[in-house]
């Protein structure tokens, strides 16, 4: 690991401790994405997601994925130690399923655009 400190982020809902979530590594994406989510004929959305990409191992780990509700108060501290495990964690894709996807949505995009290809 690098002299540099890793950064990670510590999370609460009104005060309640959420996780302190963060990567060891040299390579790594931490996040926590608020969404508020309004679209026709289907529910509206309205969440908190802490997750990450170990860019070593390929792994999605994600310590929150919690509806909000009006009024919560989430609070949000930098931190750069005592990072918690992630509660849970999507082990990496193989070449063939990225494969597999790529070709999938290559496939809907030219069924899509078929019209204009011509």
């Amino acid at each position: 690991m690098s002299s540099i400190s890793n950064y990670g982020f510590e999370v609460q809902i009104n005060e309640e401790h959420l996780c302190k979530a963060g990567i060891d590594t040299d390579r790594h994406v931490v996040t926590c994405i608020l969404t508020s989510l309004r679209r026709l004929n289907e529910p509206d959305g309205l969440d908190l997601t802490v997750s990450g990409l170990n860019s070593e191992t390929n792994e999605h780990p994600e310590w929150v994925n919690k509806e909000l509700k009006d009024g919560d108060i989430i609070t949000i501290k930098v931190i750069t130690t005592d990072f918690e495990p992630a509660r849970r964690i999507r082990p990496k894709r193989s070449k063939e399923m990225m494969l597999n996807d790529k070709l999938r949505y290559y496939h809907q995009l030219r069924e899509e655009l078929k019209e204009h290809l011509e």
